[in-house]
């Protein structure tokens, strides 16, 4: 059985009771370091069990992404189109996997993002060309963003939280 969630507790609470204690106030550093170790042990303790899910959300969003960029591309950028689509063909199949794991899922997404990043920043391309694709990344990127936005409300960043969409609504 996973105790994951009760580790990330007793880490918290063995923070909070034993060394919180003897961190000396006049540290400001200090001061301000152990309360936001203790909320992400809090946070990440409401996540743990989601982060395969996100992982798998934020590969096929990726995916999504590259695939348009893909499409917008000119048939005269043969090395960029090259490698976008080993990217694609990769990320596509370990989503499709039921066995991909985590760190190969977060891997590949990564992967994609930064292969999207030099894409959309290739020189070669012409500089109307190079806004379109711009232009395309920003759009295709509201939905991971309005994730990751919901994602990380519990640390209070957004204002309004009643407008956010819920993560099962989004995953």
């Amino acid at each position: 059985m996973d105790h994951s969630r009760n580790t990330l507790g007793a880490l918290r609470k063995s923070l909070l009771d034993g060394v919180a204690p003897a961190v000396d106030r006049s540290d400001p550093l200090a001061s301000e370091q152990l309360p936001l170790v203790v909320d992400y042990l809090e946070f990440l303790g409401t996540r743990i069990y989601r982060i395969h899910e996100r992982s798998r959300f934020e590969l096929g969003e990726y995916l999504r992404m590259a695939e348009g960029l893909l499409a917008r591309l000119p048939q005269s950028a043969t090395a960029a189109t090259a490698t976008l689509a080993e990217h694609i063909d990769a990320g596509r199949t370990a989503r499709e996997c039921a066995s991909t794991g985590t760190t190969e899922l977060i891997e590949l997404a990564s992967a994609l993002a930064t292969t999207v990043s030099t894409v959309v920043q290739d020189e070669s391309l012409s500089d109307d060309v190079r806004r379109a694709l711009g232009r395309w990344v920003v759009e295709s990127s509201r939905l991971l963003l309005a994730f990751q936005r919901s994602w990380y409300a519990p640390f209070g960043f957004e204002a309004d939280h009643g407008r956010l969409r819920s993560i099962d609504e989004l995953l």
